[in-house]
């Protein structure tokens, strides 16, 4: 597949030429004219991209580029290392943000929510671009029994305020750095909100609002999207792929 073909496709399935993004969405790096093998990754780091070159595939697809609207990008140091590396191996690199946030088939959230059996699932985490997140409803469970439930997907423990109810009905789910969503989940009336990241005001407004808060960590809950990604480009294209799994508590 033409390395720009992919490019028009990934635009159109993510609808990424619908949001104003600190991140260039789309094709970041031009590596070579022809694409048979994709590595996905949630970050595009410099070990993730020398993985990359081992793996020897033709284009890189992250949840976080290296491109950002407004920075200033000299290519010194770290950065001439990544786009070195990049260029000489001829690996095209893919960044999609915000849009694999939102998308409601191969995001991170939505599928989330339908992995757990939420139902009545409704649009959550406003922002300028519409809504990056979801909530949804379910019959009465223990509160420790969707914290299990969220570990089993997410592979990770959370940083946990139990400020809430112990038998809930509904879920909030906002991946990466959403901790500051928490008032719209309040406002809402959900019992518990899921994200990535926490700090210090959070466990003083879940325990004086009466929720539960869940964070999980910022690369753990933005895994979803890039895997679901990968299932379905090597399911439609044929692809040879590979998930490059890097660790990263936070």
């Amino acid at each position: 597949m033409k390395t720009y073909e992919l490019e028009k496709y990934l635009d159109d399935l993510l609808f990424s030429n619908d949001f104003q993004d600190a991140s260039l969405n789309g094709l970041q790096v031009y590596g070579k004219d022809e694409i048979s093998s994709c590595a996905f990754a949630v970050t595009a780091s410099l070990n993730v991209i020398e993985k990359a070159k081992e793996l020897g595939v033709d284009a890189l697809i992250v949840h976080h580029g290296i491109l950002l609207r407004g920075k200033d990008f000299r290519i010194v140091g770290t950065v001439q290392k990544k786009l070195k590396t990049l260029l000489t191996e001829g690996v095209s690199l893919f960044g999609y943000h915000l849009p694999l946030d939102a998308c409601q088939n191969y995001g991170n959230n939505w599928p989330c929510a339908k992995m757990l059996g939420f139902e009545n699932l409704i649009p959550f985490g406003k922002h300028q671009n519409g809504f990056l997140g979801v909530a949804g409803f379910f019959k009465p469970r223990l509160v420790t029994d969707l914290q299990n439930d969220f570990k089993k997907i997410y592979g990770t423990e959370a940083k946990v305020v139990l400020g809430g109810k112990d038998t809930v009905t509904s879920c909030a789910i906002l991946s990466g750095k959403g901790h500051n969503w928490i008032d719209e989940a309040v406002e809402m009336g959900i019992d518990c909100f899921v994200t990535g990241t926490s700090d210090e005001p959070i466990w003083h407004i879940a325990h004086e609002e009466k929720i539960n808060f869940f964070a999980f960590g910022h690369a753990a809950t933005e895994k979803i999207g890039v895997r679901l990604l990968q299932e379905h480009l090597q399911e439609t294209f044929q692809f040879k792929t590979h998930f490059i799994d890097e660790e990263n508590p936070f």
